[in-house]
């Protein structure tokens, strides 16, 4: 036997047994035998007609125009918010499961949109936090750099304002004995000129050096030739003093040696040739002659040299040559 059971509502549970017809009708008014009048459900003048067939149940009603339609035993059908199933009798097994999906359908879309939102703000609220925080922390950190995966910071009290989870990458610089920079770029000025100075930046394991040439050695030596009674000028990396002998003996003394291939005789009557004027090289002995040569000849002492005039003399440190009235000295590079 066909039985028919209503799920939802407060036909929720009741079941009706389908023997050969079963009508449900939107009408208050009950006219025949077997008829169920739902009008909380069904419009008036609405029926469900329900038959058994062959074994078959099927219904009308259901489809436009009176078709007939084979039913499912156990399907869950909707119709006008009425929802039933028809079974056969000990066979009871409603698929409720699509009923319940379609139902809170809804809900879940609704809960799932809401979680997303709730989601997002709290993401939002959470990124936004972090990045006021992140701020924070970069204007407390204020001159600190990182270096070699370290973030080096030079106060105390900022490295305990910063999280625990920045600790183990943090670096606190103690030392007060240099000068802190707040950029990294930085031009050498001069605070007598207010030009530009030349230096050298060398790193090292805790600090950076920047070599610049206070020229120390060259003020050294200007207060010993002076000191000395020596006359003295300085030109193209040599010094031309007025006495070798004795420049030399001073700068000895007092620990500047390595200066002495650079001193030259200064003769203050005479003119100084620079190395490219003078394409020639020069032998010098003590025991034979002395002279400079190059590919055209040679030339002694007393002949006559195209462009620098009559070699005087040849020396160890110099050539003086004679060129009308003018003496003109050639300083050996030693």
């Amino acid at each position: 036997m066909w039985l028919i059971e209503f799920v939802d509502g407060h036909l929720h549970g009741i079941s009706f047994p389908l023997q050969t017809t079963f009508c449900l009708i939107g009408n208050k008014e009950v006219t025949k035998e077997n008829q169920l009048s739902v009008p909380e459900y069904l419009p008036s003048n609405t029926e469900l007609d329900f038959a058994v067939e062959n074994q078959v149940c099927v219904v009308k009603g259901l489809l436009r125009g009176d078709k007939p339609k084979k039913l499912v035993a156990n399907r869950i059908y909707t119709f006008k918010g009425l929802h039933f199933f028809l079974f056969k009798e000990g066979n009871r097994s409603p698929q409720l499961r699509r009923l319940r999906l379609k139902q809170y359908a809804p809900m879940i879309v609704l809960s799932l949109l809401l979680n997303i939102g709730l989601a997002y703000g709290c993401f939002t609220f959470f990124q936004s936090q972090q990045q006021a925080s992140f701020g924070e922390y970069l204007r407390q950190l204020d001159t600190a750099f990182i270096k070699n995966g370290k973030l080096h910071v030079f106060d105390k009290s900022i490295r305990e304002q910063l999280p625990d989870y920045w600790q183990d990458n943090l670096q606190l610089v103690e030392s007060d004995q240099y000068l802190r920079t707040t950029q990294f770029d930085i031009d050498l000025i001069s605070s007598y000129t207010g030009e530009h100075i030349k230096g050298k930046l060398v790193p090292q394991e805790d600090r950076d050096q920047i070599y610049i040439d206070t020229y120390e050695a060259d003020n050294q030596i200007m207060r010993l030739f002076g000191e000395h009674g020596l006359t003295f000028s300085q030109q193209n990396g040599y010094w031309f003093v007025s006495d070798y002998a004795e420049a030399a003996q001073t700068l000895n003394r007092a620990g500047l040696g390595l200066f002495v291939k650079q001193l030259r005789s200064n003769d203050t009557w005479s003119e100084n040739i620079a190395t490219s004027e003078f394409p020639y090289s020069i032998f010098y002995s003590t025991t034979s002659g002395r002279y400079i040569y190059d590919q055209q000849g040679r030339y002694w002492e007393g002949s006559t040299v195209p462009h620098l005039g009559v070699i005087q003399s040849i020396s160890r440190d110099k050539v003086v040559f004679k060129d009308n009235q003018n003496t003109r000295v050639y300083f050996i590079n030693r």
